[in-house]
């Protein structure tokens, strides 16, 4: 029986397969909308297995490929110079422009007629100098129009000065006036107020396609893990991936956060086993989620501390007092979170005064219970000495790490 393809093997063979959206030539003048969740790793995915097909084949069609994100950038008009810009690039220079455009043309203060003073072509192309601002336009216009695709990333992050209407405007001029395929990369659940209704709206009328990027928690990490500077890492991959898989977190940021500690870890050859790295690569996630580090190791990881001693001082240690519940009966924090608040109401012999400082005590420290339920829930410590766990409590909150 054939084996079900993954979301991102969809992905992939529908966008830059052999008979793919973004390398079909019948297909321009279309506006797709890629979105995912927060840290998902859509932009991971895109710059690292998408984008690398669209270079080599853009390159050998004579179209451009223009990849541009609109975080940081305040105007429309920036926007738009920077795509042309890129374009241009591709024009001159081949497969190197378009490779460099994207680190090298960032920042373009003035509209498309001072092309020529806005571009330093000189480091970049020989002999540009020379040519006129029309020719730097019609070779731009000539590698975007009919087959030329722009990707525009960080969608849902660009500057409240800019107006989507006007945003969703220059889109369309380039799908349907220059024959472009445009990618838009977002995470579409941001937008609030009046710019949701906007969006939602202008959407409908602008976007051809709407594709989902959902990948699970081992595709998200093989994506990750493939590069070369995780090869140091190869032996222990069952157990990092294992570990993560825990704690069900789905985020590019905090996987490549986590395996470059690893690889300082690893380096600076520091202990070494399974059970070391599973601990620092849950303290590196428990402290990454909720800025917190849990100093003391579990002794009892099924008790957690309730609110029999909520008055004194909070710390961050575990501790051995607690409500009395299994962890094994509580499989999420809401669960915990729902016994807590029982703890505060329950009893008629609770004066009011102190329900409400319980309360409050518990709604400002939420995320350091939060903090405490998942150490005690993936016992963080099991199985190693505390001096380890503290060199790495120490190594994940300062980020320094020192031989001893």
């Amino acid at each position: 029986m054939e084996n079900k393809k993954s979301n991102q093997q969809r992905l992939e063979e529908y966008l830059v397969g052999e008979k793919g959206y973004l390398k079909s030539d019948i297909s321009n003048g279309k506006v797709i909308m890629l979105s995912g969740k927060w840290g998902s790793g859509k932009t991971f995915f895109w710059k690292n297995i998408i984008e690398k097909e669209l270079i080599q084949n853009q390159t050998e069609k004579q179209k451009a490929y223009v990849y541009s994100s609109l975080y940081g950038n305040r105007t429309l008009d920036k926007i738009e110079d920077n795509i042309y810009a890129q374009a241009y690039l591709c024009s001159v220079g081949g497969k190197n422009a378009v490779l460099s455009g994207y680190e090298k043309v960032k920042d373009f203060g003035k509209r498309f007629g001072s092309f020529c003073s806005l571009l330093d072509v000189s480091k970049l192309v020989d002999g540009i100098d020379d040519i006129q601002q029309k020719n730097i336009k019609r070779s731009a216009l000539s590698y975007l129009e009919n087959g030329g695709i722009v990707c525009f990333d960080d969608f849902e992050r660009k500057s409240k000065d800019i107006d989507l209407n006007d945003l969703f405007g220059f889109i369309s001029h380039l799908a349907i006036e220059l024959d472009c395929k445009v990618v838009i990369i977002l995470n579409d659940d941001v937008f609030v107020g009046e710019e949701k209704n906007v969006f939602s709206r202008v959407k409908e009328k602008s976007v051809s396609k709407f594709l989902k990027y959902e990948p699970s928690i081992k595709e998200l990490f093989e994506t990750i893990f493939s590069n070369e500077k995780y090869r140091v890492l190869d032996e222990h991959k069952e157990i990092i991936l294992k570990t993560i898989e825990e704690t069900e977190e789905l985020n590019a940021r905090i996987y490549i956060q986590v395996l470059d500690n690893l690889v300082e870890w690893i380096e600076k050859e520091q202990e070494i086993n399974d059970d070391v790295l599973r601990c620092l690569i849950l303290v590196n996630i428990n402290f990454i989620l909720f800025h917190t580090i849990c100093n003391h190791k579990v002794e009892n990881i099924y008790l957690l501390r309730g609110f029999y001693d909520i008055h004194e001082k909070y710390s961050n240690n575990f501790s051995e007092r607690g409500i009395g519940e299994n962890l094994k009966l509580l499989s999420t924090f809401q669960d915990y979170y729902s016994k807590l608040k029982e703890s505060i109401f329950s009893g008629k012999e609770k004066p009011e005064e102190k329900r409400k400082y319980h309360n409050n005590f518990l709604e400002s420290n939420l995320k350091n219970y939060e903090s405490k339920f998942l150490a005690n829930k993936l016992d963080i410590s099991k199985d190693v000495d505390n001096k380890t766990f503290q060199k790495i409590n120490k190594f994940i909150e300062t980020g320094i790490l020192i031989n001893e």
